[in-house]
């Protein structure tokens, strides 16, 4: 056993050693699906994220398109490689970035809840790098929208809706929990706090078996996000206490998948997600049976970059590689890793 800790730990030290990297790759790949010259000069989409890498997309039929949320997700990895490595290489991709979601935030914001857990998460990160609050009221337009989510579902018996049968309400969640407490807003913690109070803490199994994880529940039949990882992110999030040790290790751990587990959509990015949940979960809580799931999961997703470039397709059988699955692979990069 002392020599699998070593061998694990390790692995861990060379994964630590790699960050600067690993992101500098990501944020690489981002720029090139970043919506600017000389496919537009100027106008509402210029800075925009494309769910894809804009060169492939022609020869793959695939049309270059905006997303709202791939934009702040591309804005949060550039503002991680900021922070990690010193370097500000990427100010104008941010700003190209915020640029437009700033003119374009009244189409999503706070309508579109999984958009608004995308900018706080995004927001709060690039104003610490940063020191400028200029997005501000954007965060807090979209922080409020969250809140006022979680407390109309919070009417209901069942405090179910299908984000919840998505399990993208408990991401929503950890993003609300986590950047209230970071900007110390009582209103969002009660409201993230509460829904995961009813569905995970007061749950005698919260979680489920790997095989009755959700599927095809998602908006476009997405399956991206494992309903297990992100209620334990929400948990971790609201719950920064023993209360989360004891329940992440008696009731999530046993359940946990060892490996990368196949499926038939998304899987590249549901296997970051469950990867997320077990990063975090060692950092809370020492137990290196996280680690080696971890470890188990993120060889097979580095193995499937076959272009060394930190970026992955959704699936293997996906033509290009995508900016949000990209967001996903990075996201859980960072999560065993312990920064300030």
């Amino acid at each position: 056993m002392k020599g699998a800790s070593e061998k694990i730990q390790m692995s861990l030290r060379k994964h630590v050693e790699n960050l600067d990297t690993f992101f500098k790759n990501a944020s690489d790949f981002l720029v090139r699906c970043q919506i600017a010259d000389p496919y537009v000069h100027e106008g509402t989409l210029k800075g925009a994220i494309c769910p894809w890498e804009i060169g492939v997309a022609d020869n793959q039929g695939l049309l270059i398109l905006e997303d709202f949320h791939d934009t702040l997700e591309a804005i949060w990895v550039w503002c991680y490689y900021t922070k990690i490595s010193g370097k500000n290489i990427y100010q104008p991709n941010i700003e190209m970035g915020w640029n437009y979601v700033s003119k374009n935030s009244e189409r999503h914001i706070p309508e579109n809840t999984y958009d608004c857990s995308h900018l706080i998460l995004c927001g709060s990160l690039y104003e610490k790098i940063f020191k400028d609050n200029t997005y501000y009221k954007l965060i807090e337009t979209a922080g409020n929208g969250l809140a006022h989510y979680f407390k109309e579902l919070a009417r209901k018996k069942d405090c179910s809706d299908w984000m919840t049968e998505s399990c993208w309400a408990w991401w929503m969640a950890s993003c609300l929990g986590s950047v209230a407490e970071s900007l110390r807003n009582n209103e969002w913690s009660e409201a993230a706090k509460n829904f995961v109070k009813r569905t995970v803490v007061e749950e005698e199994k919260p979680f489920c078996s790997v095989g009755n994880e959700p599927r095809h529940r998602g908006p476009g039949d997405h399956e991206c996000f494992s309903c297990n990882a992100n209620k334990v992110l929400a948990l971790m999030s609201c719950y920064p206490s023993e209360i989360t040790r004891k329940i992440i290790t008696d009731k999530f751990l046993p359940l946990a998948p060892k490996r990368f587990v196949r499926r038939k959509v998304d899987e590249n990015a549901w296997n970051a997600n469950v990867a997320m949940a077990l990063g975090k979960s060692y950092l809370l809580t020492g137990e290196e049976k996280f680690l080696h799931s971890y470890f188990a999961i993120m060889n097979e997703l580095r193995r499937r970059d076959i272009q060394n470039s930190s970026a992955l397709p959704r699936s293997q059988n996906f033509p290009a590689r995508e900016s949000w699955v990209t967001f996903f692979y990075a996201y859980a990069y960072a999560a065993v890793i312990e920064t300030s």
